[in-house]
C-alpha cells in the first residue's frame, strides 16, 4: 500500500498492545495477534503510532533509538498493521463533515466505525451517509416500530414511514412506540409524535396509506435510497409489490419476519442479486413440498399472526438494521442477499436455510434492469 506522507497513523484505541519478553501482543475483537519483537524495536514503533507523527517522523523518531531502521521498513510494517486493520488516520477531520452536535451525538457511531476504517477511509464520513440516507419504511408494526426508533438513534436523516392501522392494547407486548393511552389511536401520528421528541433533527416523512398494489408501492419508494418492509398485509401480496417496486427503481430493500418460533430475513439488490421472482422459481424447481403450498390456492393461512414475542422482535430488527446500515455507509456488504437468513429463538443459532441466485430470465428481474444508485452521495 502507498502511504502519503500526510497520512498520521494512529493504533486505534481497541487495539491494545501488552505482552512482555520477545512477544508483542496486539488485541483486536476477540482476536489476539503476536509479533515477535527480538529487539523492541516493533514495541516502540507502536508507541510512536499515536497520531502525533506523519511516516517520515515516526521512522525519524524511531531511528533514534534504533538505528538499523529503515523509513522502507517503517512504511511496510505500518502498511501490515493497517492491512490487520489496527491503525487509523489522526488527519482525518470531522470540519466540514459532521457538525459539532452530529459528532457528540453520534460519537459511538463513529467510533465503531473507526474500528472498521483504514488509513484511506473516513469514519465521519461513515456516519454522514447515514445522515443523507433516504429510507422507505414500510410498516411500523412490531418490528416497524423497532426499526423507525432504531433508525433515528443510529442517525438516518431521512425516512418515509408508511402506516395505516390502529393501536391495538395487544401490540403493547412489542411495539414501543406506542402507549396505553394511544389504544385506538393512529400508528403513523402517535410514532412520528414520539421519534420527534427523541430526534428532533430527523427528516420524517408520514405517509398514511394501505398498500394495494405495485403502483402504491412504486409512489413510495420513489427517491428512497433503500426500502425496509416490515408490512405483513396483505400477506401473501405485499412482498412480491415490494419486489417488484424496488426493482423497477433500482432500490435496494431488506425485509423479515417472524414465524412463531424463529425470525428470518434476507435483502435484494436490484440488479446483482436475486430477487423474490428469482427465489421463488428456485424452491419450485427443487422443493416439492414448498411448491405444492405455494402452488395451493386457498384462503388457509401459512402460519399463524398470533404469536409475537418481544426480544425475537428485538433480535429482527437489529438484523434488518444492520443491513441497512451496511448499504447506506458501505462499512461492510450485506450478509443476507441470495440467502434466507434465520434466527431461531431455541438455541439463537443463526444461519442460512436457503440460497438463490439471479436469474436471467427471471420475469422480473431478468430484464437489464439499472445498477442501485449510490445510496448516499456525502455533499
Amino acid at each position: 500500500m502507498s502511504l502519503p506522507d500526510g497520512v498520521r497513523p494512529q493504533l486505534k484505541h481497541m487495539n491494545a498492545v501488552y505482552g512482555s519478553g520477545e512477544n508483542v501482543l496486539i488485541n483486536g475483537f476477540g482476536e489476539v495477534t503476536t509479533v515477535h519483537d527480538p529487539t523492541g524495536a516493533v514495541r516502540r514503533l507502536l508507541a510512536l503510532l499515536d497520531g502525533s507523527r506523519t511516516v517520515p517522523e515516526t521512522h525519524r523518531d524511531l531511528v533514534a533509538e534504533f538505528p538499523e531502521v529503515t523509513e522502507e521498513d517503517v512504511r511496510a510494517a505500518v502498511s501490515e498493521f493497517d492491512a490487520a486493520g489496527f491503525l487509523i488516520d489522526a488527519a482525518v477531520s470531522p470540519e466540514g463533515v459532521l457538525d459539532a452536535y452530529e459528532q457528540k451525538r453520534w460519537e459511538r457511531n463513529i467510533n465503531f466505525f473507526g474500528s472498521y476504517a483504514r488509513l484511506g477511509d473516513d469514519k465521519y464520513a461513515m456516519q454522514r451517509r447515514l445522515r443523507d440516507c433516504r429510507v422507505t419504511l414500510l410498516g411500523l408494526g412490531g418490528l416497524g416500530s423497532h426499526l423507525l426508533f432504531d433508525m433515528a438513534a443510529v442517525g438516518i436523516g431521512h425516512i418515509r414511514a408508511v402506516e395505516f392501522d390502529r393501536v391495538e392494547l395487544s401490540n403493547l407486548n412489542r411495539q414501543i412506540l406506542y402507549r396505553e393511552s394511544d389504544v385506538g389511536q393512529p400508528k403513523l401520528a402517535r410514532a412520528v409524535e414520539r421519534i420527534k421528541e427523541f430526534n428532533s433533527r430527523l427528516d420524517i416523512e408520514p405517509v398514511e396509506k394501505r398498500l394495494g398494489s405495485v403502483e402504491d408501492v412504486s409512489a413510495v419508494v420513489e427517491g428512497a435510497d433503500v426500502v425496509v418492509c416490515v408490512a405483513d398485509r396483505p400477506k401473501t401480496e405485499i412482498i412480491p409489490w415490494v419486489n417488484e417496486a424496488c426493482v423497477r427503481a433500482s432500490v435496494p430493500f431488506t425485509t423479515g419476519g417472524l414465524d412463531t418460533q424463529r425470525s428470518i430475513y434476507y435483502t435484494v439488490l436490484p440488479g446483482q442479486t436475486g430477487c423474490v421472482a428469482c427465489w421463488r422459481r428456485h424452491v419450485f424447481e427443487t422443493d416439492a413440498t414448498s411448491k405444492a403450498l405455494l402452488s395451493e390456492k386457498t384462503e388457509r393461512q401459512i402460519g399463524g399472526d398470533n404469536a409475537a414475542f418481544g426480544p425475537l422482535v428485538t433480535m429482527t430488527t437489529g438484523f434488518l438494521l444492520g443491513e441497512v446500515v451496511r448499504l447506506a455507509t458501505g462499512v461492510a456488504p450485506p450478509v443476507a442477499t441470495d440467502r434466507l437468513m434465520e434466527l431461531r429463538f431455541a438455541d439463537y443459532a443463526t444461519t442460512a436455510v436457503e440460497h438463490w441466485k439471479r436469474l436471467e430470465d427471471c420475469e422480473v428481474c431478468g430484464t437489464p434492469v439499472s445498477a442501485p444508485r449510490p445510496v448516499a452521495v456525502p455533499s
